[in-house]
């Protein structure tokens, strides 16, 4: 535990505070956390604090599969999907219409207080972001934790498949950043101009998919839920008023990192309910 220690003070050096503020208090939480057998009100649910997750051959393997599963469950989708997908869109599409006039609003509210907040907020969401889960992962191994070290690689797992979508996205719907446009709907072919980069947010995503692993690691944990989809929002918010975002491309990456981890979560305890 003293090397996990010694680790995380040279992070601080290297990172940005917001990031690792956040990373040292989830971190403190999963070691704090004690594991429960069942999730009060909800028999149904399979609870995952004892369900041992081990990094090796298999395991790589199923994240694999898993990823595959994710990505081909629209084809296996209910009437009830179908209608959270048409309100999620449905939401896109009316933000859309207000993009511009969002942007003009962030860009002339601007004041010391908000850049704080803005600049503590917004590396939540980036490439830090994607070590999270591997660093719990670390502090388990370190501290012989299964259950901390089960955090971190069904995380990292969530991390991996909701960022390659994200990232897949990306290239098919490519639209122009506000900084570089004037308009919201300046698009480019899927595949061309790499710098046509604005959908959805990855930021966004990796902060909502980082809210969904809390939110479903700990069910039990009430306060958890708002606290964690809180930040998240606030580092969506930090990249419309940074003007890396359109209102809508955080709205989209903000579905597509709750709704990709719910999905994998979901996977994963339906494996869990067959053994």
């Amino acid at each position: 535990m003293a090397l996990t220690t010694i680790s995380y003070l040279k992070l601080l050096k290297q990172a940005k505070n917001g990031t690792l503020a956040i990373l040292v208090i989830f971190i403190s939480i999963t070691v704090q956390a004690q594991p429960v057998d069942t999730l009060p009100g909800h028999d149904s649910i399979v609870s995952l604090s004892h369900q041992y997750e081990t990094l090796n051959k298999d395991f790589v393997i199923s994240s694999l599969k898993d990823g595959f599963r994710t990505v081909q469950k629209p084809l296996r989708w209910q009437k009830k999907d179908w209608l959270k997908f048409s309100a999620v869109m449905g939401t896109v599409g009316a933000t859309m219409l207000f993009d511009k006039k969002i942007k003009s609003l962030a860009l002339h509210h601007q004041n010391s207080f908000s850049n704080s907040v803005a600049g503590i907020a917004e590396p939540i969401g980036s490439h830090y972001g994607l070590f999270v889960f591997p660093l719990v992962y670390a502090t388990g191994l370190a501290s012989g934790n299964k259950h901390i070290q089960s955090i971190g690689l069904r995380g990292s797992k969530a991390m991996a498949i909701s960022s390659a979508i994200c990232l897949a996205s990306k290239n098919i719907i490519r639209r122009s950043r506000p900084d570089a446009s004037e308009t919201p709907f300046n698009y480019a072919l899927p595949f061309s101009k790499y710098q046509y980069s604005s959908t959805p947010s990855a930021h966004t995503s990796i902060a909502f998919t980082m809210a969904t692993v809390l939110a479903q690691e700990f069910p039990h944990e009430k306060w958890l839920a708002p606290v964690a989809y809180s930040v998240a929002s606030l580092t969506a918010i930090s990249r419309i008023y940074h003007n890396r975002h359109w209102a809508s491309d955080v709205v989209l990456g903000a579905a597509l990192g709750y709704f990709t981890t719910k999905a994998v979560y979901a996977i994963e305890r339906k494996k869990h309910r067959k053994r």
